[in-house]
């Protein structure tokens, strides 16, 4: 059949010369659903489509990466490169089918040991991540293994709760990564009973305060005496 189409097209002084992909690629995914493959046109050796576009043959190599699923979808297998290949006779193009399945989540927004408050929120993020490149458009779930000590809504967003420390899971699909968030006393109080000098804020109550630099005056010491002669 085909060979009676070449022979056709040869008669209309069309002969296959090339096949051409759209999108050409390279193709990126980061899931396993199927992807339909790039719609491939037969053109001449004047770079123009044939009157009738003959059927092709696929393959997909290597198959650790992606595999065919019928004749118009492929599907991903595992991170990589594998290249989508469409013959005709001794006529052949392809194109690059670039897979980069997410291997981890990664947390932002707070930073390990650093309390938040009782009442107080930290706004937490969480991204999916092929490598060091970004994936979108994956659903992350959240959770907290004490909720009496710090709540997390669906959004990222950690309530204190109670004095403790809580660890904060996000989830996607089968990836996961955990945060241990402290709630705690926002500030650390002043010391009390230490001296304290003058411009340096107001004293702890009790404390001798130190005016210039000097010592402070002397409680209840007798007045001092000069000029005190022998009758």
């Amino acid at each position: 059949m085909v060979a009676l189409l070449l022979t056709f097209l040869a008669g209309c002084g069309q002969t296959p010369a090339a096949i051409k992909f759209t999108p050409p690629g390279p193709v990126t995914v980061h899931n396993k659903d199927a992807t339909d493959i790039a719609k491939a046109t037969v053109v001449d050796d004047k770079g123009q489509p044939l009157a009738e576009q003959p059927k092709l043959t696929w393959t997909v190599t290597p198959e650790t990466v992606a595999r065919l699923e019928g004749d118009s979808k492929v599907v991903a297998v595992g991170n990589g490169e594998a290249k989508i290949e469409a013959k005709l006779e001794n006529v052949s193009g392809s194109y690059t089918f670039v897979v980069a399945l997410p291997d981890k989540v990664e947390i932002a927004g707070y930073t390990a040991g650093t309390p938040v408050a009782v009442g107080a929120t930290a706004a937490l993020t969480a991204s999916l991540k092929a490598g060091d490149t970004a994936v979108a458009g994956g659903a992350i779930t959240w959770a907290s293994d004490n909720a009496t000590v710090a709540s997390v809504d669906d959004k990222g967003t950690v309530m204190g709760v109670a004095d403790g420390t809580a660890k904060i899971t996000a989830t996607a699909g089968e990836l996961s990564s955990t945060v241990h968030v402290t709630i705690g006393a926002a500030a650390a109080t002043a010391a009390v009973g230490g001296a304290v000098s003058v411009g340096g804020g107001a004293p702890a109550p009790g404390a001798p305060v130190s005016v210039g630099g000097g010592a402070p005056p002397a409680k209840d010491g007798p007045p001092a005496m000069k000029g005190m002669q022998k009758k």
